[in-house]
């Protein structure tokens, strides 16, 4: 796949974002030769994966060890019911080719870990972690932070959720997720879905918000499409339909990004 101009199907395909304000064919451009891994396909992975794909993303790969359940098609809306039982990066897979085929899908069935080899974050643009697991939120955090690329966070749980970006890696003044969540990765602040449900459209608002800023630190520094959530936490209640940006303060005593 070349990266060096657009064909007449890529004109037409991405024809809409490319009448935006200010935003050209090096920005598509620059979106066909990233490189997203996102870790999770499920309920906040499923919209990342497919604005993302649909945007033109380049290469996205996918790390994920779970399956299909009946329990997660309210939310996992790149999955369907006649695919119960497939491992999700599968059926991701399956769904991102038919919606966009002139891109490139890695589907990896496997859990994200401190202990990923180390060539699977080659030539990453951006990790997306739309995870559920505290120890899989750290592992993502301190390889962003050790390959120099952006993290973006999400979490949703009940009709609460929230977004954060962290360019520790990029930035040495910039916090990472860790100066946020000291403890086991905030894992302490909230149940899971299992526990504490959750409304499929929250999900999707969630991971509409982590697609969008990944694409904005996909174009950083340039701001074409707006402010990035660099170093703060976008709060989203979906009961009272409000939202809140807080900032994130870098802790020097972090164990990921802070002095010692």
């Amino acid at each position: 796949m070349t990266t060096d101009d657009l064909d007449d199907d890529e004109l037409h395909r991405y024809a809409r974002q490319l009448i935006l304000p200010s935003f050209d064919e090096d920005h598509q451009l620059t979106l066909k030769s990233a490189h997203a891994l996102v870790i999770g396909a499920g309920g906040l992975g499923a919209p990342v994966l497919q604005y993302l794909a649909a945007a033109g993303l380049g290469t996205i790969t996918i790390m994920d060890d779970d399956t299909i359940d009946l329990t997660n098609l309210n939310r996992q809306v790149i999955h369907t019911t006649p695919r119960l039982g497939q491992n999700k990066v599968n059926s991701a897979k399956t769904s991102l080719m038919a919606l966009n085929p002139l891109i490139r899908i890695n589907a990896i069935s496997a859990r994200f870990s401190a202990d990923t080899p180390a060539e699977t974050l080659d030539e990453v643009t951006v990790i997306i972690d739309a995870s559920d697991n505290p120890d899989t939120r750290l592992a993502a955090n301190q390889a962003a932070h050790n390959h120099g690329v952006p993290l973006v966070f999400g979490g949703a749980v009940r009709m609460e959720g929230q977004v954060a970006s962290f360019r520790s890696g990029v930035d040495k003044t910039a916090p990472c997720y860790r100066c946020l969540f000291p403890g086991h990765a905030g894992a302490e602040l909230a149940p899971g879905c299992s526990e504490a449900g959750i409304l499929g459209p929250v999900t999707g608002v969630i991971g509409s918000i982590m697609a969008l800023e990944a694409i904005k630190q996909i174009l950083a520094p340039d701001t074409v499409l707006g402010e990035r959530l660099d170093g703060k936490l976008l709060l989203y209640d979906g009961f009272n339909l409000m939202t809140t940006v807080i900032n994130v303060t870098k802790q020097v005593d972090c164990p990921t990004c802070g002095d010692g």
